[in-house]
This record gives C-alpha cells, structure tokens and sequence, in this order.
C-alpha cells in the first residue's frame, strides 16, 4: 500500500446553469500514488478536466473531499505543490524563453541569480538549452510546448497537471513529444507525480502507469487498467503486440462506459 499523493473520496461536482443543475462529476473515488503517471480519458464533457481542476484548487466539489499532498487543494496551490501545462503553451510574446521560465520563480522571489540558473537547467533538461535568448514566436509548436513544461518544473513542483497538451500538435511532433515528456519525467530531479488528460487511446497506453477510464457525464470512473509496458518506452514499444491489446482493452471499456 502507498501513501497517495492525490485522494478523491466520494466527490461529486455539480453546476449550475439556466436549464437547472447540471452533474460533471459523481462520486469519484481515486488515488494516485507519489511518482505515478496517471491518464484520464473518456468522451468530451465527461470531467476529466474537472478533476484536474479540482486538484488544482481551480473548483470545489459539491460533495466529498479532495486531498493534494494530505492537504487541502487550497493549501496545496498556495505551497505550490503543482506545475499545470494547458493545451496551448500560453508563453508571453515580449519575453524571452528564459524569461518565461522564470516567471514563477519571480513570483515566489528567488534571487535572480538562482532563477537564471534554474530556468537555464530547465531549458537543457528540455532540449532547448541554446534557445534561451530566443522569443516564443521564434519556435515551433512542439518547442513552445517544451518552453512550457520547462516552465511548470522551474519550482520543482511534486505533481504536474497537463491537460491535453500535445492536442494541438501533428501525430508526428506528437509522437516525438510524448517521448520527450517521458525522457523529461524520468530525468526530473523529484519524485513528479503526472495526471495526463487525453482523447488520445495510444496516447495515454504508451505514457502512464495507469489509464484511468471515465463515463459519459455525469463522470464517473469507469475502469482503472493498469499498463505493464516495461520502461522506458522506446518506438519499438508501439510496434508490441502488449501495446495493441492494451489499447483494445481501453476502448472496449470506453465503449461500455
């Protein structure tokens, strides 16, 4: 048994709207061990990014409990325990790459030597290390996407959310990416804890420890599958007969859910 990292106990998540109440999540329970790589997926609009969100102190559930690091999501934003990564990088133009890596290193006021030195080993542990003078609208998609997971691990964070963050990209860079996160993961200097929400089958078999299958809404968890894949994964892991039947038993239970 672990001590999880991140807890869902019962959790339902309802909002209001003008045609009445409308139900995202229903009583979710989960845990997530420390150093797991976790992916959500399920049909749009079934809450998979409302649980991120929950995690991220980002909503409150209507019913049940939510613990991030054996505290409150709250408490947890607020010690930064957490990275998030969103779909698009959302760097700023009229800062350098280096500079965007900063950022939250400025906000929690590290001495600007440190933050130098920290963003610059981000940067190096992304592939980008001699891009640091560069400005986002210099790079490519997949690098600014880079930029911004070097940015989410500039403070060492113990969990880093990431929703959809390679959707925008083509299969190829995508592919490329995903190996990548998966080099970038298992090189980070902690203990990172990933929640990975995708639409993408061999998207979330070829990263995670565990796919996690949720229902149309209201969401609910429909099936936990454990990938057994042996790591690190390399191309040759998708050309496996284990990757093709573990994607067969992830969209057999998305199409029960």
């Amino acid at each position: 048994m672990f001590t999880p990292i991140i807890a869902f106990d019962h959790v339902t998540k309802i909002y209001a709207s003008g045609g009445g109440p409308v139900t995202a999540l229903a009583d979710v329970s989960l845990t997530i061990g420390p150093g797991e790589f976790i992916s959500l997926i399920g049909p749009s609009g079934c809450g998979k990014s409302t649980l991120m969100r929950l995690i991220g102190d980002l909503e409150q559930p209507s019913s049940g409990t939510v613990q991030v690091n054996g505290k409150t999501p709250r408490k947890a934003r607020l010690d930064r325990d957490y990275g998030i990564v969103f779909q698009a990088p959302v760097l700023y133009d009229w800062r350098t790459v280096r500079k965007n890596v900063e950022l939250p290193l400025e906000v929690m006021n590290y001495p600007t030597n440190q933050r130098g030195e920290r963003a610059q080993a981000m940067l190096s542990l992304v592939g980008l290390g001699e891009f640091s003078s560069a400005y986002p609208w210099q790079l490519s998609g997949g690098m600014q996407q880079r930029v911004s997971i070097a940015r989410a691990l500039s403070f060492k964070p113990s969990i880093l959310l990431m929703d959809e963050p390679f959707g925008a990209l083509d299969e190829i860079t995508r592919e490329r990416m995903q190996s990548e996160l998966l080099n970038i993961w298992s090189s980070a200097d902690s203990q990172t804890t990933v929640i990975f929400v995708t639409h993408s089958i061999p998207e979330a078999v070829f990263l995670s420890d565990r796919v996690v299958v949720m229902s149309p809404r209201p969401g609910r968890i429909e099936k936990v599958i454990p990938i057994d894949l042996p790591r690190p994964r390399v191309f040759e892991t998708r050309e496996s007969p284990r990757f093709f039947e573990l994607i067969t038993a992830v969209r057999e239970s998305l199409r029960e859910s």
